[in-house]
């Protein structure tokens, strides 16, 4: 069974952060790379929807892990605010 964000401490919620941003992160550069070689040895020019297809997975990737570490700073929040309050 899946804990909800409320189950985790506040020290488990930073480390969770810690995680995804790495991992966005690493997946990030890992398609730069990718990227960048295609470009620069010419590669998208003689295989152009692969190229394209990399492109697209590498923003979907992108908006992905984007909503994760907002879902757990949203918790992290609501918690600042229930100790200021």
């Amino acid at each position: 069974m899946k804990k909800e964000l409320s189950e985790y401490s506040t020290e488990e919620l930073h480390a969770k952060l810690r995680v995804v941003r790495s991992i966005r992160t690493t997946s990030l550069v890992i398609f730069a790379l990718i990227i960048l070689a295609w470009i620069v040895l010419g590669y998208w020019k003689t295989n152009t929807p692969v190229f394209i297809s990399t492109v697209a997975l590498a923003i979907t990737t992108l908006a992905a892990t984007s909503v994760t570490p907002n879902l757990v700073n949203a918790e992290l929040q609501k918690r600042d605010q229930v100790k200021v309050d």
